[in-house]
């Protein structure tokens, strides 16, 4: 698909007693549910979405963004309940496509778990099974530790490459570019997103998901080790694994290009995903 010119529909949507800021641009085809990395307001992912070329949901969960104050901690199930709400909010009633960036990509998880009806095809980017995984590196974790805007992590592309990996300047300039949409979370938003991942392991029913899903990693991704998109590949029935070669954690951002050639293939592609397809991704 071609990048569309379509304004996106800019809303705060009340939901089970939360408000959340968000993002549709309607259109032809399968729309696709964006559930964005820890933290990273919707606003950042502007070009990437525009160059998908179809029918995109974003949102911002409580207290990111311009989305009002948590009100309620929830865990990943009930946060997938609110995401099932949004859909019916914007009359999706048939079956979307999902894809996770980072931490979204365990929401993502858990959504087609709970949820697998509404799921047509899944995407992981750059995640991992949950707090079972292979950890990153620790010099970038401790930088991204701290409550605050993603821009100041990575004010311009030398900070981008050395905090999230990646093997050029140039291409990581587009992740600081992008980073300086980027606005801070509330503390009691920082808090929540803890708060659902804690305790939180995808590894005991992986294997029962059975829903042609993509898993895309970047081999140089400081967040997120490659090793554990493997482990998603290898327990997922129904998977397929991309490596992006020089590409750190936000690889969406610095090769957008790639990545949106590898969506379009994936998810238009007429036959699902074989056993055969994925074992030979190994």
């Amino acid at each position: 698909m071609s990048a569309r010119s379509e304004p996106a529909h800019i809303e705060h949507v009340a939901l089970d007693g939360e408000r959340l800021h968000t993002a549709f641009v309607s259109g032809r085809g399968v729309p696709l549910l964006l559930c964005n990395d820890f933290v990273a307001n919707l606003d950042i992912l502007d070009e990437f979405a525009t160059a998908l070329g179809r029918p995109v949901l974003r949102f911002d969960l409580p207290g990111v963004g311009t989305s009002a104050e948590v009100v309620r901690m929830r865990r990943m199930p009930a946060l997938a309940a609110l995401l099932a709400k949004l859909l019916d909010h914007y009359g999706l009633t048939e079956p979307v496509d999902v894809m996770g960036i980072g931490w979204g990509g365990l929401l993502a998880q858990q959504f087609a778990q709970s949820q697998g009806d509404r799921v047509r095809r899944l995407v992981l980017a750059a995640t991992a099974s949950g707090q079972l995984m292979f950890p990153g590196r620790l010099a970038s974790l401790v930088r991204l530790a701290r409550p605050g805007a993603l821009g100041r992590v990575a004010p311009d592309g030398e900070q981008a490459r050395i905090v999230f990996g990646g093997r050029r300047n140039d291409e990581c300039r587009q992740i600081a570019t992008a980073f300086r949409r980027a606005t801070a979370p509330t503390r009691r938003g920082y808090a929540a997103q803890i708060y659902a991942l804690t305790g939180f392991s995808s590894l005991t029913w992986l294997h029962r998901l059975n829903i042609p899903t993509l898993v895309l990693a970047g081999d140089d991704d400081s967040i997120v080790p490659t090793v554990n998109a493997r482990v998603l590949a290898l327990l997922l029935p129904q998977a397929r694994l991309e490596i992006i070669r020089g590409g750190g954690h936000w690889f969406v951002l610095e090769r957008t290009e790639d990545v949106v050639r590898m969506l379009d293939e994936f998810l238009e592609a007429k036959v699902a995903i074989s056993a055969a397809d994925q074992n030979s991704t190994f």
